[in-house]
């Protein structure tokens, strides 16, 4: 099978100091990093987004207006037509100087179909002979129309007997021709491609083993989660078995609701969250009735994302004799916006947490002034770089 340069299979482990960058359509974020273990190090943070200006009012909540989330080299504008956009990305680029021949990247892209199989035993050469001539067979739809890739997971034993399991990414083909185009239009051509859903599910993975400072041991079980990557037009969904990749899908959304929400609470959250802290008890009726409303206008904007989430749980649970995940852990964009962790709970019955399990997050450099709320939003980065070999 032709690799098409999608990326699932390992790496080298990271040494010393590596660029990254996560992109999404025209969106891309970008760092030099460095990681110990599960010490990860951000030198430099960067960001290009050509979409229309939303996202400062997503950079909340702040104790000070003017900490807001403050990034090296971040860059908006209007929208621009495509050959304007590729102009001002490479221009970007060279002025942030980033070394693009030297970056490892991850693409997050609609469209992209995950199947998981069980093949026997068998040499590299034979699993990918198996999956050049029939990959057919594990699909619906014309495969023909996408590009596919796949990544051994880990070995199990079926009824006695040695098997590996084997995650197949499909992406359109359409979709990725139009990325490498335009990556080839400023001179990008990247080797390998990782596929940012799978960068997720090797974090929260590696993440969930860790337990006091200490690696779970292979007889110990991690927990069942679900990862929900909350983004501005597209919510992607994982579902790990056990630290293993078991679902992926993703949703066409829009929150622009959510962003007139975050607009009405701004000046307000935190520090009233609880009704304290108000000058007269008219202000505290005030601002317990403004969070009701939130609340409800949140999860409104939310309802497609928790239904849909239902369902792959309830799937989840069909496949474990009735038992759901463990954990639901949110990531992405807005996931730092208020109450989230409370709406998830009550609509899903499964303990929520925003952010990465563990309490872990990455280690800033002093310069970059990122507050811990937004550092949450880049799960998608962090896992590129914890990529192996």
């Amino acid at each position: 099978m032709k690799r098409d340069n999608i990326g699932l299979r390992s790496l080298q482990l990271l040494k010393q100091k590596h660029w990254l960058a996560v992109i999404r359509e025209n969106h891309w974020v970008v760092a030099r990093v460095t990681r110990q273990n599960t010490t990860l190090d951000i030198l430099k943070f960067l960001e290009f987004n050509p979409e229309p200006e939303q996202n400062t009012v997503r950079d909340y909540p702040a104790e000070n207006e003017n900490l807001a989330l403050q990034k090296e080299g971040t860059f908006h504008e209007k929208q621009l037509d495509d050959f304007d956009t590729m102009i001002s990305l490479k221009d970007w680029l060279r002025k942030n100087h980033v070394p693009i021949k030297r970056l490892r990247i991850a693409v997050s892209c609609p469209g992209a179909i995950t199947r998981i199989i069980i093949v026997p035993l068998m040499s590299a050469r034979d699993l990918n002979q198996l999956l050049t001539e029939h990959v057919d067979q594990y699909f619906t739809l014309n495969i023909s129309d996408y590009v596919v890739d796949y990544r051994v997971l880990d070995r199990i034993e079926v009824e006695g007997e040695s098997r590996q399991r084997i995650l197949l990414a499909a992406l359109p083909k359409h979709q990725w021709k139009m990325l490498w185009s335009k990556w080839e239009s400023f001179g990008f051509k990247p080797k390998v491609v990782d596929l940012a859903a799978d960068g997720l599910a090797r974090l929260y993975s590696k993440l969930a083993a860790i337990k006091k400072k200490e690696i779970i041991s292979a007889k110990e079980q991690l927990p069942d989660m679900a990862i929900v990557d909350l983004s501005g037009d597209r919510v992607e969904f994982i579902l790990l078995e056990q630290g293993v990749f078991f679902l992926y899908s993703d949703l066409q959304v829009t929150f622009k609701s959510l962003d007139q929400v975050i607009i009405a609470l701004n000046g307000i959250f935190p520090e009233h969250k609880d009704g304290s802290n108000n000058k007269t008890n008219e202000l505290d009726y005030q601002t317990l009735e403004l969070f009701e409303w939130a609340k409800g206008e949140i999860e409104t904007a939310l309802g497609n994302v928790l239904q849909t989430l239902a369902e792959f749980l309830g799937f989840f649970a069909a496949k474990h004799f009735g038992k759901t995940v463990d954990h639901v852990f949110l990531t992405g964009d807005y996931a730092n916006i208020p109450f989230l962790q409370e709406i998830f709970e009550n609509n899903l019955e499964v303990s929520t947490r925003v952010g990465f399990p563990n309490g872990w997050c990455p280690r800033f450099k002093e310069k970059i002034n990122i507050l811990p709320q937004n550092a949450l939003k880049y799960g998608s980065l962090y896992g590129l770089a914890f990529r192996e070999g």
